[in-house]
């Protein structure tokens, strides 16, 4: 079926062209201490236009009432946040020129490094755009993926850096300089506040959460003691290893849903199928057929895919059944981490 079409009237613009070519515009993100940003048509109610531009920080004279109370001594002892930023742009494309600054937030947005952007790695800087909250993801994915396949591609293979030059070929220098600045640099008005203080040792709590996952277990507040190979026997060497770990996200959905569960009458001794509800493909035969309330008090060796030598290694911190794991705060801490870093500048 043909996409539809949409006239907007919005800031006297037009667009009138079909939802394939959504993607076209780059992501416009809201920069440090922005403006009020003119009238501008939602990317899910308009496609073919001109890639978006990232906001500009306010001028001097916009600044809010808090800055215009500033002591004069003060205000005058430091560069203004717009030309802090200003600064930032000109010495990116003085130093490393047009080209390299693309190819930066092509390497900054692929997050799982293989050389493709994701549909699932552009939407976090799509959303974040202004006028795009309202909108919500399975829309932005239709538009995604007619746009691909209206370029001759494939939604699923993501761009690759020559498309993603195309995809910014229209922005300026000074706006290829500003994605650099915000998503390479990382350059923000104020300073991040966030940490992980009581989750992680005092060696890793100025690091990043990419440089955190990538460190060794024993970064991880509470198996500091117990040194770098002590969870080697169940292939976790980082962080990352540890959030991810298959055995503690069966753990944990088996945690979440065994008080669910309610009486049945049991199934026929010689076998047969009471409920299609089950995980005999994570589990040994033996215990295929068992409720999720059994599960949980079993060993961890329940599950078809534990080695055999990781035993002695849960030991080492206390995990002895399939609860435990599902509860344990490492496996926890190290999986929110995991989710968190998709969405880290």
């Amino acid at each position: 079926a043909q996409a539809p079409e949409w006239k907007s009237a919005a800031c006297g613009d037009s667009f009138a062209s079909a939802v394939s070519e959504l993607m076209e515009a780059v992501p416009q993100e809201e920069v440090p201490q922005p403006q009020s940003a003119p009238c501008e048509e939602p990317l899910a109610k308009r496609s073919k236009m001109e890639p978006a531009q990232e906001d500009v920080p306010m001028k001097e004279e916009e600044s809010t009432a808090a800055e215009d109370e500033e002591p004069p001594e003060a205000a005058d002892s430091r560069p203004s946040v717009p030309a802090k930023y200003e600064e930032l742009q000109a010495t990116a494309l003085r130093e490393h020129g047009r080209e390299a600054l693309i190819d930066a937030v092509f390497d900054a947005w692929d997050h799982d490094g293989t050389g493709r952007i994701s549909f699932e790695e552009i939407l976090p800087h799509y959303m974040k755009s202004a006028h795009h909250h309202n909108l919500l993801e399975p829309e932005v994915r239709l538009g995604f993926e007619q746009f691909m396949e209206s370029e001759g591609r494939k939604a699923s293979e993501g761009m690759d850096l020559e498309f993603f030059r195309k995809w910014l070929s229209k922005l300026t220098d000074n706006q290829v300089a500003s994605h650099y600045v915000r998503h390479v640099q990382g350059w923000t008005s104020k300073p991040y506040k966030m940490n992980l203080g009581t989750a992680i040792v005092k060696a890793y709590r100025h690091k990043t959460l990419k440089e955190i996952l990538d460190g060794p277990v024993h970064a991880l507040r509470g198996l500091s003691e117990l040194g770098e190979d002590a969870l080697a026997p169940l292939g976790l060497h980082t962080v990352r290893d540890v959030g991810g770990w298959r055995c503690f996200i069966l753990a944990r959905a088996i945690c979440a849903l065994a008080s669910k569960e309610v009486p049945e009458e049991p199934a026929e001794e010689e076998g047969g199928c009471l409920h299609h509800v089950n995980i005999r493909n994570m589990l040994v035969a033996e215990h295929e057929a068992a409720p999720l309330k059994h599960v949980l008090d079993l060993p961890v060796s329940a599950f078809s895919m534990f080695p055999e030598q990781g035993d002695e290694a849960l030991q080492h911190i206390k995990i002895r059944t399939i609860r435990h794991l599902g509860n344990r705060k490492y496996f926890h801490w190290a999986n929110a981490m995991l989710e968190l870093e998709q969405f880290e500048a």
